[in-house]
């Protein structure tokens, strides 16, 4: 009577065993097998200690230091993304009379399908048109329907967008001189730039046109007010203080009933960070989280990144406006030297970039070397002297950066070690998370 249920006990206690054995060998497996990941990263990280300070590199010795910046030289991300909201966008919302349309990824962008005739006295043809195509972007063409041999999409504010025809912006023109460098291949520049973008809605604007998969993103940071716009940005995605702004509106009424454009081109960064001169770490910190979002954005999608540095007029145009930039620093109680401030974001903005290998392009010589009507007297937007000498300095970078395969396969992130892997793989990077 108990031979056969012995036996049938004894089998059941193989199966059980072999079960368990089986289980222990595959998780032995695939503990062994590296996390599938879509872009492979190829990020060197032996050593690397997250909680460890890290060494400051010679070649950086130069760079502003502990002092200057009150905190660590390369700061983890603080990144924190904070979704858009439709009712902070009103319908029809506008930007100078543009119709701009709400978008979940970008914030906004320009309402497609537009054309729209502009009044400007300073304009050779005494205006121009602001078109769009169906996707809100400031081009007379829609995308390609067949993918082109080199597709680049540049992201920025209203300067880059243009006060100007399609065919006269920076954009534009550099396509123009990238097609003439390619003969016979199929070259394609989308402007998604709109005014009032700063760097958290290049981020989104980039995210957005991800499907297009463009070859190269052309990221231009507009060094009159993207640094002061991030800093709204970042102290709400933080639930920070940006501090009295009360107060900064009444120290700029003197100017504001001077030279309004001025203000709003460049003196307002100029005057916040002279009434708070603490918030100049915060905007750096604002611009290196998303810049870094960005630059792994792109490395995760085969992008190639170029950002670009456009100064304002009051950083290269001093000696030829000085009468009418003195006035209106001097009805703030300022001078000449309280403008290095915006040199004091953009320096190490850009150092931060190259430390980790992302071109990038500073428009400041170049433009402070250019004859001609660099910006525009009425507002100090881009006037079509000041783009053509961008698409002069932008075009033969692009060229060098882009990929030369007619087939765009696809590529994966240069490999990375050291510093640049611990700016990275510092928290947040790439991961974005939401409150």
């Amino acid at each position: 009577m108990s031979g056969p249920r012995s036996g049938k006990a004894a089998r059941w206690v193989v199966f059980g065993l072999t079960s368990v054995a089986c289980a222990i060998g595959a998780w032995a497996l695939l503990r062994q097998r590296e996390p599938r990941r879509s872009v492979d990263l190829q990020i060197d990280t032996t050593g690397y200690d997250p909680h460890a300070p890290a060494a400051i590199p010679a070649a950086d010795a130069g760079l502003p230091g502990a002092a200057e910046v009150a905190h660590a030289r390369w700061p983890a991300s603080t990144f924190v993304r904070v979704p858009w909201n439709p009712s902070d966008f009103p319908q029809p919302t506008t930007a100078r009379n543009n119709p701009l349309r709400f978008d979940p990824q970008a914030g906004f962008t320009f309402s497609g399908g537009m054309d729209r005739r502009r009044e400007w006295a300073e304009h050779p043809e005494g205006g121009w048109s602001v078109r769009t195509n169906s996707l809100g972007l400031r081009d007379d063409d829609e995308p390609s329907a067949t993918r082109p041999d080199l597709r680049v999409v540049v992201l920025g504010d209203s300067h880059t967008a243009g006060f100007c025809n399609n065919r006269e912006s920076f954009a534009q023109l550099a396509e123009a001189a990238l097609a003439a460098k390619r003969p016979g291949k199929t070259v394609e520049v989308l402007n998604a730039a709109v005014p009032g973008y700063t760097f958290q809605h290049h981020l989104g604007a980039l995210e957005r046109l991800l499907p297009l998969e463009p070859d190269v993103a052309v990221i231009v940071i507009y060094g009159g007010n993207d640094f002061v716009e991030a800093l709204g940005h970042h102290h709400k995605a933080h639930g920070t203080a940006r501090g009295d702004l009360g107060a900064l509106q009444k120290r700029l009424e003197p100017a504001q009933e001077l030279d309004p454009e001025l203000v709003a081109q460049a003196l307002l960064t100029v005057e916040q960070f002279r009434l708070d001169p603490a918030q100049l770490d915060v905007a750096l910190q604002a611009a290196r989280d998303v810049t870094t979002e960005i630059a792994v954005t792109c490395q995760r999608h085969g992008i190639v990144p170029l950002f670009v540095y456009l100064p304002s007029t009051l950083e290269v145009e001093f000696p030829r406006r000085r009468e009418r930039f003195e006035a209106a620093l001097a009805a703030l109680g300022a001078n000449e030297t309280d403008v290095q401030v915006l040199a004091k974001l953009a320096d190490p903005t850009l150092a931060f970039l190259r430390s980790f290998g992302v071109a990038t392009l500073d428009l400041r010589p170049a433009l402070a070397a250019a004859q001609g009507k660099l910006f525009w007297d009425e507002d100090f937007h881009l006037a079509l002297d000041g783009h053509a000498v961008v698409a002069r300095e932008l075009a033969p970078l692009v060229e060098r950066l882009a990929p030369a395969d007619a087939q765009r396969v696809r590529r994966g992130a240069p490999p990375l070690a050291g510093e640049a892997a611990r700016t990275l793989l510092s928290p947040g990077a790439g991961v974005p998370t939401a409150r």
